[in-house]
């Protein structure tokens, strides 16, 4: 975790500049780690391409239609790297999606339109479709400005929102560059402002797992932004994950005022 250590460091020298030590202190106890993926970095994440799949398991359908491989995990590879809540130590977890209209969003009458396999470590076709592979590197995910939890912070720190809205983007900036957010655990990207992601019917709370941007290499495009999230119960297993898609043409951040001194 030596990369966890150096940036937890950095991030508290690059807030302590905008904010009083109570607030940088509150931040950093937010921050969590996650692993960003890097294009051509390794092979433990595979993006599109053909189904891979453990030895023996059919290909995932819906409505008598093959759904489309997203991503699969070495979870061995990453558990080498970083140990993510939700995700196995060993095998492979596979990720699928029903990419022809109607796509799914998130709702519970779509059900059928997104599936999470798990098993032994997979294997892809005889010949399978191009695909693009990914490394990973550790680092600290924040919290995103349209979560509740900043906007609260807001209501009692007078100047938050705004402050920690720029401070947010430039830490974006020095992880991801112009690269599309391919991500796993930590906190979510969010496009829009409905907060922190939730199952329609189960408002309890939940962890990311994977979360997919917008990927012209991939040929996908959830929106303008757009992600794609993978995320479920810390109780739940792996394979029961929820799926919500974000899109925002035109996004509007909330800024509520407070009362307390927080920006230097």
């Amino acid at each position: 975790m030596d990369h966890i250590t150096a940036q937890r460091r950095r991030l508290g020298r690059l807030f302590s500049l905008h904010l009083v030590p109570e607030v940088v202190a509150i931040v950093l106890s937010l921050a969590r780690p996650a692993l960003r993926l890097r294009a051509g970095a390794g092979t433990a994440v595979r993006l599109g391409g053909a189904p891979s799949l453990p030895p023996g398991v059919p290909p995932p359908v819906a409505d008598g239609r093959p759904l489309d491989h997203l991503a699969t995990l070495d979870c061995a590879a990453l558990a080498s790297v970083a140990v993510l809540p939700g995700l196995p130590a060993k095998g492979s977890a596979s990720f699928y999606f029903r990419g022809a209209p109607p796509r799914p969003w998130g709702r519970p009458d779509e059900r059928d339109g997104w599936r999470v396999l798990t098993g032994a470590p997979a294997v892809r076709d005889e010949a399978p479709a191009p695909g693009l592979a990914f490394g990973v590197m550790p680092f600290l995910s924040l919290p995103s400005p349209r979560e509740l939890l900043v906007r609260s912070l807001d209501t009692v720190y007078v100047g938050f929102a705004p402050v920690y809205e720029e401070l947010h983007r430039a830490w974006h900036r020095s992880l991801w560059y112009d690269e599309p957010a391919h991500q796993l655990g930590g906190w979510p990207s969010l496009v829009e402002d409905s907060g922190f992601l939730r199952r329609p019917d189960d408002p309890g709370d939940r962890q990311l797992l994977l979360q997919l941007d917008s990927d012209p290499r991939l040929g996908w495009f959830w929106g303008e932004p757009g992600r794609l999230f993978f995320h479920n119960d810390p109780n739940e297993a792996l394979a029961d994950a929820w799926l919500t898609v974000q899109s925002d043409y035109n996004p509007r951040p909330h800024r509520p005022r407070g009362r307390k001194k927080t920006a230097r």
